[in-house]
């Protein structure tokens, strides 16, 4: 069986939606920093709605919404909620060193993926699977193999780590995901981890 069989149009609709997450096994995309929210959200004793309203918040669902993203480091923090459960921000850029540390041993780490995300045309995406686990190395060259022949952007993401970009003609770029911080005045917002990178909605 040819190893590109074209995918049918219901197949299609299935799979347009999909982002493959290859992980690595062990490792948490600034973990310390995650725990540490979250411990000092579970140890304020304060009520959901006391700290949603401290937090500027007036609709409860919307707050709890947001904590969520908050806790996955997926939206800026307000400093407002940071305040009410005590977070203390030099003891967040500590936590965030050790997350350093821990990526750059994770980035050592051997590689397999299972699949691609293929950039159809711009804000459409979909599925290539590479039929099992396979190094990353060959999982580039499937990749490679298959953009060329479709003539589209292929794209194999490791969620917190890096993304691997290839081209039709051939070209491969990476973007690394490293730990980051920004503090403002009334955010705090971390470096964004590719764990939602071609997530498609329907509003």
């Amino acid at each position: 069986m040819d190893k590109f069989q074209e995918v049918s149009d219901l197949q299609l609709n299935l799979t347009l939606f999909s982002n493959p997450q290859n992980e690595v096994e062990n490792y948490v995309y600034c973990k310390h920093v995650k725990d540490y929210l979250l411990s000092q959200h579970q140890k304020s004793g304060k009520d959901i709605k006391d700290i949603a309203y401290a937090s500027g918040y007036a609709k409860l669902e919307k707050f709890k919404k947001h904590l969520e993203e908050w806790q996955k480091l997926e939206k800026p923090i307000p400093r407002k909620y940071l305040q009410v459960i005590n977070v203390d921000i030099d003891t967040l850029l500590s936590l965030l060193e050790l997350d350093k540390l821990d990526y750059e041993a994770a980035i050592k780490i051997p590689r397999k993926a299972s699949a691609c995300t293929v950039r159809l045309i711009p804000g459409i995406y979909s599925t290539y699977s590479f039929g099992g686990m396979v190094s990353e190395e060959e999982a580039i060259n499937l990749a490679k193999d298959y953009s060329k022949k479709i003539k589209c952007q292929c794209m194999i993401n490791f969620p917190g780590l890096f993304l691997i970009v290839i081209y039709p003609d051939g070209k491969v770029s990476k973007s690394y995901y490293h730990p980051s911080i920004d503090i403002t005045k009334e955010w705090v917002q971390f470096g964004w981890d590719g764990s939602n990178l071609s997530s498609m909605r329907i509003k």
